[in-house]
């Protein structure tokens, strides 16, 4: 039986059409002078009209399409009807075949997202999961200070750690060419693309995993040699170390899977399970361990660090396969599922979708794995250091933990946004996004920094001191989170230009600045190690070093493209900020010292737990203090830089 179909679009422009309602639909049926019937079908949908200042649903799009079908429609016309019915959330129909046309779309529809708003869901979602790997490395610091189960744990993560990082991180390699690649296909063809890629990957980080698991003592031999020259101690640490990163071998291909569904849900405009699937790790990490405490304490028999040592690898892989688990749901929920379109492996590589995410990907993997290395130097150096390794751990992790926060808040949402304008036509507008968000980095951790360094010793007695955990241990930690907390500001703002330079698709200057950063951070490394004697904080201080080199660099060599990125635009909003910085670290250091005597004396505190609790409590308070002047130094000053990052908070991803 013969079909025929017409359709008529007429899309006329109207303000505020809030007499229609969101989908009408009149179906005038009539009989024609035969067998078949016609079906005059006419929809009245509103679709989302876009100007430079005013984003309100101000179009009608009427639709007229007159069908000969037999007494049901067919599949094609249902289709069809699905696609003309644009829900008026913010959708309209030809966006709801993008991929990431409409980051809402996969999930409700809804409308664009403001950065404000992104950034507090995964700024909400990444606290979670902050605040659980803090609790983990406190349990881990009660139960094992800074002995040799963690130490080898330090030694044994190395590569797994560095693989977790650099390709199953949020704002890695993965996420980075994933989002930027899905962000401009169909749907379909994303569907496919995700499944591609996912087997490439399979196949080659799997082959990696057991080159690990074979090799793991000379691997371990090579990244801490001084393990093997440091007596006992040493090759007890040394021991447990190749037996964890055996266990731990399988992370390389789980981070490769990770990084795949950070991407994908990025481009689907999922963001907060992303930035709270690595609260997993730490859950099952105490876990873990509150295991094998308790077999401890049944069966006598057995070594604390060796089933310690076990129950921390294992709630390590346990912890990425949870994660991946949980992506792959949320992937298929969406809609982006297995699909039956993969064609044959060679199939794969003629993809364009594949090359252009491996062509970003590998670059991008080699630059952020040339700035993990620089963790490798500095545990090579720390090897011939005693306890060195766990007390980079606990230091890192613990200014990590904010600056992880204000990363993923920062820099997952705009991401899409710095890809959606890599044209050469929005090269303006993409010069004020990119200042707009470093000077929102710069804001935030200018406080941060100013805070960690004026409460560096109570931060690391409240969290860590308690047990196996003494007071030598928290004057160690505390001297390297002061040292790691300096380059803050330099180690966000050059993870945002590196993005900047990823989607405007050049990977081969953030590349060529990794391999420069790291042979600096080497050279760097063995003077302040071996020849000036810095010890341990020289490591940390000479990674600070290269970052705030490497984010200079990389702004001078974006300003090339971007003149209203110079470095001499930086030079007034860097020093009002450092001035509001210092005014606000040392009014809070002021208070926090004035307020805890007043508590100790108040509360009558003599056990070790009331001391904790007015300690505690000053310091939140004096934070408080410190934080409120800050904002109102920037305020008195009237920075105009602080008008740009609200206008940036208000924009849409």
């Amino acid at each position: 039986m013969i079909r025929w179909s017409m359709k008529m679009s007429l899309i006329s422009s109207l303000r505020a059409p809030g007499s229609f309602p969101n989908n009408l639909h009149t179906e005038l049926r009539h009989r024609s002078s035969g067998v078949q019937r016609r079906t005059c079908r006419l929809v009245f949908t509103r679709v989302p009209h876009h100007e430079p200042n005013l984003r309100e649903f101000s179009l009608l799009h009427n639709s007229f399409t007159l069908c000969k079908l037999p007494t049901r429609f067919s599949e094609d016309s249902a289709s069809l009807s699905r696609i003309v019915h644009a829900q008026s959330s913010g959708d309209s129909a030809l966006e709801e075949h993008s991929f990431g046309a409409s980051n809402g779309s996969v999930h409700s529809g809804s409308r664009s997202w403001g950065l404000l708003r992104v950034g507090a869901l995964i700024g909400s979602a990444t606290v979670i999961s902050k605040i659980l790997g803090l609790v983990r490395e406190t349990v881990l610091a009660a139960v094992f200070g800074v002995g040799p189960v963690v130490n080898a744990y330090c030694y044994a993560s190395i590569i797994p750690g560095f693989f977790l990082a650099l390709l199953g991180g949020i704002n890695g390699p993965f996420h980075s060419a994933m989002a930027a690649t899905l962000s401009k296909r169909p749907r379909e063809d994303g569907r496919v693309l995700i499944q591609r890629v996912t087997a490439v990957t399979v196949v080659v980080c799997g082959a990696l995993s057991l080159a690990i698991s074979y090799y793991a003592a000379p691997l371990l031999d090579a990244f801490a040699p001084g393990l093997s020259i440091s007596g006992n101690s040493g090759t007890v640490t040394r021991d447990l170390a190749i037996l964890q990163l055996k266990i731990m071998s399988p992370c390389t291909l789980l981070a490769a899977l990770i990084g795949i569904g950070f991407g994908s849900l990025s481009a689907v405009g999922v963001y907060g399970l992303p930035s709270l699937s690595p609260a997993l790790s730490s859950i099952t990490i105490i876990t873990a361990v509150a295991i094998s405490s308790l077999m401890i304490r049944q069966w006598g028999f057995l070594s604390r660090p060796f089933s310690g040592s076990i129950a921390l690898a294992t709630g390590t892989t346990c912890g990425a396969l949870a994660q991946w688990v949980l992506q792959a749901v949320a992937l298929q929920r969406a809609g982006f599922g297995p699909s039956p379109h993969l064609g044959t492996a060679r199939n794969f590589f003629e993809d364009e979708g594949v090359r252009e995410v491996f062509s970003i990907l590998l670059p991008a993997a080699v630059a952020s794995g040339l700035l993990q290395i620089a963790t490798f130097t500095d545990l090579y150096f720390a090897s011939f250091i005693p306890g060195a390794a766990a007390g980079l751990g606990y230091a890192n992790l613990l200014v990590m933990a904010p600056l992880g926060i204000l990363s993923s808040a920062i820099l997952v949402p705009m991401l899409p946004m710095f890809s959606r304008l890599s044209k050469a036509s929005d090269r303006l507008k993409l010069e004020e996004r990119v200042k707009q968000g470093l000077l929102l980095s710069m804001i935030l951790t200018f406080l941060m920094t100013a805070l960690v360094v004026s409460f560096a010793e109570p931060i690391v007695r409240i969290v860590f001191q308690r047990r196996a955990f003494d007071a030598l241990a928290s004057k160690l930690v505390s001297s390297l989170l002061v040292c790691y907390a300096v380059g803050s500001t330099f180690t966000l703002g050059r993870d945002l230009l590196v993005r900047v330079f990823y989607s405007l698709g050049d990977s081969h200057v953030p590349f060529h600045t990794s391999v420069a950063a790291i042979f600096a951070n080497v050279l760097l490394d063995w003077i302040a190690v071996r020849q000036i004697g810095l010890g341990v904080e020289g490591l940390v201080l000479a990674t600070s070093l290269v970052s705030c080199v490497s984010a200079v660099g990389l702004l001078q060599l974006l300003s090339s493209k971007m003149e209203g990125l110079r470095l001499r635009y930086w030079i007034r909003p860097l020093a009002l900020l450092g001035f509001c910085a210092t005014i606000a670290g040392i009014s809070a250091r002021t208070v926090y010292e004035k307020m805890l005597p007043v508590l100790v004396s108040a509360l009558q505190a003599k056990s070790a737990r009331s001391l904790w609790a007015a300690d505690l409590t000053s310091l939140m308070l004096a934070s408080g203090v410190g934080t409120a002047l800050y904002f109102v130094s920037l305020v008195c000053f009237r920075i105009p830089e602080t008008e740009t990052v609200l206008r940036l908070l208000q924009a849409r991803t």
